[in-house]
């Protein structure tokens, strides 16, 4: 039986079942592989509602969301853009604060999502993991997209816990590949989730590991 339940929606829905718990954590802390402690080349952003500090390559820009959702609208193909499409309508429809970030070229764009701190637990991301299999799946029986998971890992210490799934998108009508890729971050009494949907599977871990929560 197939669930028609929305991201949003579950995401909701455990932030009221889960229990919340004490720590500060850095966030580095909680990679399995941290990265070399040397410079990353990068250009630091300030979430002000939320205390929260990110790093990203220069050619990150931030934008609001009408700025972003113009830019879809402007796309004379519509469908090409299907997976940003997707993510600006979650990003607006969670319970917290929302930041997009975009390359100018359009190969990239990042969703940043502050939502309710809720503890979660291996049981509860293994509950994601198949909540965005199966939104995945509602949207390939639409549209022709094949979607295969490239990694996907929880891990947990005192205090603070990371989700991450990176999926593997490809377009057949327009022959293009795009990679999706997941965070759910709780660090000292902060929930975030993040989305990055690129063109290129790339090691985004070291600049997650630069957040400053």
């Amino acid at each position: 039986m197939r669930i028609n339940k929305s991201i949003p929606l579950i995401l909701c829905c455990l932030t009221l079942l889960l229990q919340s718990c004490k720590g500060d954590i850095k966030v580095d802390s909680i990679f399995e592989n941290e990265a070399p402690k040397n410079t990353l080349i990068g250009e630091k952003h300030f979430l002000e509602e939320d205390g929260i500090q990110l790093q990203l390559p220069e050619n990150f820009k931030r934008l609001s969301i009408a700025e972003y959702s113009e830019i879809l609208e402007k796309k004379s193909n519509k469908s090409k853009f299907l997976l940003e499409r997707q993510e600006l309508k979650n990003t607006r429809s969670l319970n917290g604060n929302s930041y997009i970030f975009r390359t100018p070229e359009g190969k990239s764009s990042y969703f940043v999502n502050t939502i309710p701190y809720s503890e979660i637990k291996k049981e509860d991301a293994q509950k994601l993991l198949g909540i965005i299999r199966q939104n995945q799946d509602n949207v390939a029986e639409n549209y022709k997209v094949e979607f295969s998971k490239v990694t996907a890992k929880f891990k947990s210490i005192t205090g603070a816990q990371i989700f991450k799934a990176v999926f593997k998108a490809n377009f057949k009508r327009h022959k293009q590949t795009q990679y999706q890729h997941t965070y759910f971050i709780n660090s000292n009494q902060k929930s975030v989730l993040l989305n990055l949907i690129t063109t290129e599977d790339i090691d985004f871990d070291k600049y997650i590991q630069k957040m400053i929560f």
